[in-house]
């Protein structure tokens, strides 16, 4: 977007003195914003980041916007005539969600929008931004987010650029590793973006009906361990989620119909998938973690190295006479 808006400016210095300086200087101008909206950002201490220590920020009353980028760009291997492998962009979403209501926006983007394109990676990231400003132009003032959280790493500028008409929307990272890319394990959506033979817009309840029982914080944590689970182990996590012949998911629902007793139990065996898959792949013992780092493992925040050292310094220290003495 920065290259074109750079060409068009520079081709209007051809058609005259006065138009050149014009266009000079809405240049320097388009680059000072720019450059002080960096600035004011990278100033900003890294505290400002999402963590798993002020993540409860996220239920104000203020209307908050998770931005999810992960699944725009996506291949497939696929073999051509000549029996060689090559990659081929299938269709991708824009996955935008409002924690508090559960208030959800996923925009399909068809494979065309790649067709002689180069450095799609980048250009996904431009084209998440772009489809955020133009949901957000869409909107009521009331309705548009306060703050903006983007979940990966190339996102400011993008998204500064794009949104320079809304000085008044924060944007901030985030140091947690959410898992909203399991969105697209679920058939429901998978279909729908896979089916799409054009662009389009989604709207949704990523919460169901969950807030006529449990709070946001609640129904926030319930949605993060359902997609930590399915990103871990997919067909595990969907048996678990319906551990009854009988359950069934309401046609304009996205999750089974459970009642608070059963989701109790679901969530429980859920954890303990996610738990388990995390100390065998880290070798530790699940009964050694903490209450904190349960949390953090489950919201995808980093786990101290040391508290690591310390568990496996225990494991040596109990087990080394013992091992000695055979």
């Amino acid at each position: 977007m920065a290259n074109s808006n750079e060409k068009k400016m520079s081709d209007d210095t051809n058609s005259g003195d006065v138009g050149s300086e014009v266009s000079e200087s809405a240049l320097y101008e388009w680059r000072k914003l720019t450059m002080k909206a960096f600035m004011s950002y990278s100033s900003e201490p890294t505290e400002h980041y999402l963590s798993s220590q002020n993540y409860e920020e996220i239920f104000s009353n203020q209307i908050i916007w998770f931005v999810d980028d992960t699944n725009v760009y996506r291949v497939t291997n696929h073999k051509t005539s000549e029996g060689n492998l090559t990659m081929k962009p299938i269709n991708g979403a824009v996955f935008i969600f409002n924690p508090r209501t559960g208030q959800s926006f996923l925009k399909v983007i068809h494979t065309s929008v790649w067709d002689g394109q180069k450095r799609l990676g980048q250009l996904a990231k431009w084209k998440t931004a772009e489809e955020v400003v133009a949901l957000v132009r869409s909107l009521p003032v009331k309705e548009k987010p306060k703050q903006i959280i983007f979940t990966s790493k190339g996102m400011l500028e993008p998204l500064i650029v794009y949104l320079m008409d809304f000085p008044n929307i924060v944007f901030k990272g985030s140091h947690l590793q959410l898992p909203f890319q399991a969105c697209l394990k679920i058939e429901k959506f998978e279909d729908l973006i896979l089916k799409a033979t054009e662009p389009q817009m989604v709207m949704f309840n990523i919460y169901d009906d969950w807030l006529k029982t449990i709070s946001s914080h609640t129904a926030f944590s319930r949605l993060i361990l359902i997609l930590r689970a399915l990103h871990v182990n997919n067909e595990k996590a969907k048996m678990l989620l319906k551990p009854d012949i009988t359950i069934i998911t309401e046609p304009h629902h996205i999750w089974p119909s459970l009642n608070d007793d059963l989701w109790m139990k679901v969530e429980v065996a859920l954890r303990d998938l996610v738990l388990s898959d995390y100390a065998n792949k880290n070798n530790v013992n699940t009964s050694a973690l903490t209450q904190s780092e349960i949390r953090d493992i489950i919201l995808g925040a980093k786990i101290e190295k040391q508290a690591h050292d310390t568990y496996q310094s225990t494991i040596v220290t109990t087990a080394g006479p013992s091992s000695s003495n055979k």
